[in-house]
């Protein structure tokens, strides 16, 4: 339990969405984390490989970069150029507050995830569209009358925009990515199973690898240790399944843990709070 000392959870959102455009000219350290939102990232300049779950990528002017809640990742910047891009918080509550039957403002992030493709490349005619729509949300002062509104207004264009250049081209989704076939397979199997066997000896035996190739090409490839990484997707997805109104007790069960102390324990580490001060 010691690997739980200090969370890789990274940011807040008290708002729905929360708009930053960043620049970075001089070196920073950044580190593999996760956030409770999604993340939209629309690229402007600089010279980035960005690693999500395993997958490597690097990024174009104007890529657009989908983030799952929960999945953790990185970037890796040569600060000889300026790192320039506009990042979307996203909450994930918001998405389904406005989604409809058929029209799920989801969907963009739920495909990159099936399709473990988290670059969304568009046309120059599309991607002009929507930067239009970018630009107009930046330019929106607090102050101003009707401004909250013609935010979210904005922002649910952006959205459904997207999500139907999406929809009409599944080829938007860029998976040309450099990984490691055996990690990202674990990775998935990993994430699919929670809540099975999923000791080191285990997956050593299914993937046919040595036990200790196999988590030091884990540790390369992730930032984490095969046993916090396995912890930390367990306490998401019961976290997941608290706030969805499951017993702490059922979850516990349904993420692969034995006994509740050792789950209680290890979700106040991560979390900050008792299972039962989620619902």
């Amino acid at each position: 339990m010691e690997e739980l000392t200090q969370s890789v959870k990274s940011g807040y959102l008290t708002e729905k969405f929360k708009l930053f455009h960043l620049k970075d000219s001089q070196p920073k350290e950044y580190v593999y984390h996760y956030h409770d939102f999604h993340k939209l990232i629309w690229f402007i300049q600089g010279d980035v490989e960005y690693h999500i779950e395993g997958k490597s990528y690097k990024m174009e002017p104007h890529d657009i970069l989908l983030v799952n809640q929960g999945e953790i990742h990185r970037p890796f910047v040569d600060f000889s150029k300026i790192y320039e891009r506009y990042v979307f918080y996203i909450s994930s509550g918001f998405l389904e507050e406005h989604s409809e039957e058929g029209s799920n403002l989801n969907r963009c992030f739920q495909t990159a995830h099936e399709e473990q493709g988290n670059i969304v490349r568009l046309s120059a005619r599309e991607s002009r569209a929507l930067f239009e729509t970018v630009k107009l949300l930046e330019g929106i002062e607090k102050e101003q009358a009707y401004a909250e509104m013609y935010s979210r207004i904005l922002f649910l264009k952006l959205l459904i925009e997207l999500n139907r250049c999406c929809l009409n081209n599944p080829d938007v989704y860029h998976k040309t990515a450099r990984y490691d076939k055996k990690v990202v397979e674990m990775i998935h199997y990993i994430n699919e199973n929670l809540s099975k066997d999923l000791s080191i000896e285990t997956l050593s035996n299914r993937f046919f690898i040595s036990k200790y190739h196999m988590m030091r090409k884990f540790k390369e490839e992730t930032g984490y240790t095969m046993h916090q990484y396995i912890l930390e997707k367990r306490i998401l997805a019961a976290r997941n399944l608290i706030s969805a109104g499951h017993l702490a007790t059922t979850a516990s069960a349904e993420c692969g843990f034995k006994d509740y102390s050792t789950f209680s324990r290890a979700y106040k580490k991560l979390m900050g709070k008792i299972p039962s001060d989620t619902y």
